[in-house]
């Protein structure tokens, strides 16, 4: 499509200045390499290849796009302390092109990977130079500073460009990619590159030489299988959980996609408060099962229900969160933190909420999330007794109920969040676009209370048919 190729030029573009500076940084490593000129010992150097070659059949997916990682960056760093920055950038070129090439992965795919671990051995190769380290090294007291600084210098530039291009081509923030990608697999990835300096140690210090590389490589391959296993596990619980939300989303057409939405701005929004990764990744898991206790079988006539729900019914209605947070609980994985998420994003920070009636700071913080995001997601989706609210609209009534049903301070995180801005302002114009009505910022619009809602509203249209509650 025409309006897809900008976007498409952008990445080119993106991709052609990466490859470009892989050039200049590989001829400059002929300026500053001391090891360049050194007599090289070429069973080794087929070696390090042919090892090279078959550890980047060991790559995996990761959480973005697609992104993969694998752990022959260990026998390029290794190559490098043996051989130096352009043998070493010359073995990881050919194992990667040679490698992609065989899969046949797309050729702007291959000159970026190519061009970007070059770039990422190369600058890490300076900053050990800089650092006194030496090729070989020949003593483990001398080579730490300058490994670990390899190593920094190595994984920076790798994640920064990795991250950039999937942000660039998927059209999503640099800081959320790079977050994703590098930080569940970050104390891994340093930790096994220690391993390199045992392969160079083995190789260069021990009457092994080739054939060492074999006592420190295979058990590695062993750990990393059975890692990914244990990954592949984890993505296939996620998927699983997704597929029972939308089934139960399935039930009230109004709520489509709803739970995933509030799992999104409620990740964005505990990033924007300062939250670790752990945390964020249990606040955002927490939304999408925020509604999970819908599945009981008794929630689905009053979801289905046109006309007013009774008082009776009501009751029955606001008993969702308990029964979220007890099904929550029966995974080992997500009890604790997740589980009270669950149970208490209905409470108000006046106290005035349920289940327990917790107020202000006694309220788990992933739980004021979950409310906010909850509510504002309700206000930007079509509703039987009223149209979506403008994203300004949103802002004005969250503002108006801060101190009594929401956290001011999460308040004005959103309020300034240009990426949760970003996120519900597409979603609105996309559903302009495809015939939906969106309220009007300066329209009179208050919602008025619906017979029952699978989502919260704010607590200024509660009253005797409040509606009920529903990652």
């Amino acid at each position: 499509m025409p309006s897809d190729r900008p976007w498409k030029l952008s990445v080119g573009l993106y991709v052609a200045c990466v490859s470009a500076l892989a050039t200049l940084a590989f001829f400059y490593s002929f300026l500053f390499d001391p090891a360049l000129h050194r007599a090289i010992n070429p069973t080794g150097l087929l070696a390090f290849t042919a090892l090279g070659l078959g550890l980047q059949h060991a790559e995996h997916k990761l959480a973005v796009s697609s992104v993969t990682g694998a752990i022959s960056f260990i026998v390029y760093i290794a190559a490098v302390l043996v051989f130096g920055p352009t043998w070493g950038a010359a073995i990881t070129g050919v194992s990667i092109g040679a490698v992609q090439a065989v899969r046949r992965n797309p050729a702007i795919k291959i000159v970026f990977n190519v061009a970007q671990h070059i770039l990422a051995i190369i600058a890490g190769s300076f900053v050990y130079i800089s650092l006194g380290g030496e090729f070989p090294p020949q003593s483990l007291d001398g080579v730490i500073l300058p490994f670990f600084g390899f190593v920094l210098g190595f994984f920076t530039v790798n994640t920064v460009a990795v991250s950039g291009v999937v942000a660039v081509s998927d059209r999503r923030p640099f800081a959320e990619v790079w977050i994703k990608n590098t930080w569940s697999f970050a104390l891994y990835d340093l930790a096994a590159s220690a391993v390199s300096l045992a392969i160079v140690w083995l190789y260069a210090h021990t009457p092994l030489g080739v054939f060492g590389i074999a006592v420190v490589v295979l058990p590695i391959l062993f750990i990393r299988h059975v890692y990914l296993i244990n990954q592949q596990l984890q993505d296939t619980n996620r998927e699983l959980l997704e597929l029972m939300v939308k089934a139960i989303e399935a039930r009230d057409p109004y709520t489509s996609g709803h739970s995933q939405r509030v799992s999104d701005v409620a990740r964005v929004l505990a990033r924007e408060i300062g939250l670790g990764f752990r945390e964020v990744e249990s606040i955002a898991t927490a939304a999408l099962l925020h509604d999970v206790g819908k599945i009981h079988e008794e929630y689905a006539p009053l979801l289905r229900k046109e006309g007013k729900l009774t008082e009776e019914e009501k009751r029955l209605m606001d008993s969702h969160a308990v029964r979220s947070a007890e099904l929550v609980g029966t995974i080992s994985n997500l009890r604790g933190p997740v589980e009270r998420y669950v149970r208490h994003h209905h409470e108000d920070y006046d106290g005035s909420g349920y289940p327990d009636g917790l107020s202000g700071e006694e309220i788990p913080v992933g739980a004021r999330i979950i409310a906010i995001a909850d509510t504002a997601d309700a206000m930007t989706t079509d509703r039987p007794y009223r149209n979506a609210l403008t994203y300004d609209r949103v802002l004005s009534v969250l503002a108006r109920f801060s101190w009594k049903q929401f956290d001011p301070r999460l308040v004005s995180a959103f309020r300034t969040s240009a990426e949760i801005r970003r996120m519900i302002e597409s979603r609105l114009q996309s559903e302009r676009r495809s015939g939906h009505v969106v309220a009007a910022s300066g329209e009179q619009v208050i919602p008025l209370p619906s017979p029952h809602s699978s989502v919260s509203e704010p607590v200024a249209w509660k009253g005797p048919s409040r509606p009920a509650a529903i990652t």
